[in-house]
């Protein structure tokens, strides 16, 4: 059974030391003890009277700080909006769609002038019926259905870019979550320090008041030791400060200069944040499998790949259809002038059609078939590589996510109550003085550690999630944050068809 005592709050803890000190100096001076514990209970009045205080002009300016507030949420969206990449995308794909309208219509028509059969000797143009001046037009049409395929072409690369697109809203959001539950580590880390600071402070001012009226079993060491590892705390409490400066440096590079660390809100549980993905949950192997084969082939990396593999398809369809003829027709008229006698003659106009002959250049048009497959299959190879390093991903979170879930618990049910349990124990032991002053310190360390532990443990956990989250944007529900191109990719499929 463990004993009502509770170390980790300070008033208390002050309370029991001056219980203490009052039993060993009760022989010297019982008035002297009444007297140190009407002190600490006007203290702790003080202190309630000044955290009331603090409270109530608290009250009045949370609707002020509220507003100042900048959550996860808020970072995700104010990095995606700032992101350079997207705008860069975003105007790739604007090039495609200029490419796109612009093999719409018809080469451009050929138009031929010139004076035709002119007489050297005289330069005279109505001495032979044969000279005229001739107005010609040429019109070549387009290869088979190079146009349509062309334009496909240019959709499907225009989509790979919504995808694209996408897949690096997604990389933000598990950046950013990433920064954001570092950062929330460290703080957390830090105010564990400090609860410790207090406590450790309590302690030494006991034992220098212990060592200074010469009580018995008390020695120096014992003081020096607490002042050492309240050095260490300091030292520790450093640390985390500036890996917590460092997580909001990193941050700055997704959000631009700014004090967002005085801004940032920290929710008390992460669990709201990040949820953990439906598919993870599913406890049916085959139907698990099932859902895990859609959710990677519908990543938007793979989805960005798979319009890579639908261009180079088109492209080979494409490479085939320049092997087949370019047909022409062309017009001419010939104005002539009169004869010399005055003998009206009549204009002439010619019709006609031309094609070239692309068979005579076979190993060309075989070469560049042979390019374009061999480039549809490179781009395949990329989807499947892609694929396997998402499935690998998702294979590595989901084994951590297990094993965390597990040492979370354990952390939880067992490691938590039982430090608590040890630090109340050596702290009523040395209260009754059946304790030594170093087992109050080892204890008191030993709950630091375990605390600071199950907080790694609480934030690698949470991190696990945001990876699951990644590999699973297309089913998870977060991922409704990164479908702001909904529209166009559905107008792009149906150009594409």
């Amino acid at each position: 059974m463990s004993l009502q005592i509770n170390p980790r709050n300070p008033q208390r803890l002050r309370v029991v030391l001056a219980l203490r000190q009052a039993r060993r100096l009760g022989a010297r001076s019982a008035e002297s003890a009444v007297t140190a514990l009407n002190r600490t209970k006007i203290m702790l009045w003080q202190r309630a009277w000044l955290w009331g205080l603090v409270l109530f002009a608290s009250v009045g300016s949370s609707a002020a700080t509220e507003l100042t507030h900048v959550t996860l949420q808020t970072l995700i969206e104010t990095a995606q909006a700032q992101d350079p990449w997207l705008a860069g995308s975003r105007y790739r794909q604007a090039r495609e769609e200029a490419f796109r309208d612009g093999a719409v219509g018809l080469p451009a028509p050929t138009v031929t002038l010139g004076l035709n059969n002119v007489p050297t000797n005289s330069f005279n143009l109505n001495q032979e019926p044969m000279t005229q001046f001739q107005l010609g037009v040429q019109q070549m049409l387009p290869r088979g259905r190079t146009v349509a395929l062309t334009r496909q072409k240019f959709d499907q690369k225009g989509l790979a870019q919504v995808h694209a697109r996408a897949a690096r809203k997604a990389d933000i959001v598990r950046r950013v979550s990433h920064l954001y539950l570092e950062i929330f580590r460290y703080q957390k880390t830090a105010m564990l320090i400090e609860n410790d600071l207090t406590l450790f402070d309590q302690l030494i001012e006991n034992a220098l008041s212990q060592y200074t009226t010469g009580a018995l079993g008390f020695h120096q060491q014992e003081v020096i030791q607490a002042q050492t590892e309240r050095s260490r705390l300091i030292d520790r409490l450093n640390l985390a400060r500036q890996q917590q400066d460092q997580g909001y440096a990193e941050l700055s590079a997704w959000l631009g200069p700014g004090p967002i660390s005085e801004r940032l809100h920290f929710e008390d549980a992460l669990g709201p944040l990040f949820p953990v993905p439906a598919v993870v949950l599913i406890q049916n192997p085959t139907s698990k499998v099932q859902a895990l084969t859609e959710a990677f082939a519908a990543h938007p990396l793979v989805r960005s790949l798979d319009q890579g593999v639908n261009a180079a398809d088109t492209e080979t369809d494409l490479a085939s259809e320049r092997a087949k003829p370019q047909w022409g027709v062309n017009a001419r008229y010939g104005q002539r002038q009169d004869s010399a006698l005055g003998t009206t003659r009549a204009d002439l106009f010619s019709l006609g059609v031309s094609f070239d002959l692309p068979m005579m250049n076979r190993r060309q048009q075989n070469s560049q078939v042979i390019a374009a497959i061999a480039d549809r299959e490179g781009v395949k190879t990329d989807r499947a590589l892609m694929l396997r390093q998402i499935k690998a991903g998702y294979d590595l979170a989901a084994l951590n996510y297990q094993h965390l879930l597990v040492r979370q618990q354990h952390f939880e049910t067992q490691l938590l109550l039982q430090a608590s349990e040890e630090a109340a124990a050596s702290l009523a032991a040395y209260t009754t003085e059946s304790g030594a002053f170093s087992d109050v310190l080892q204890a008191n360390m030993s709950g630091l550690k375990i605390k600071t532990d199950a907080l790694n443990v609480d934030v690698d956990l949470h991190q696990s999630i945001v990876e699951l989250g990644y590999y699973l944007v297309a089913t998870h529900a977060a991922g409704e944050i990164m479908q702001g191109d909904a529209a166009l990719e559905a107008r792009s499929q149906r150009t594409v068809k």
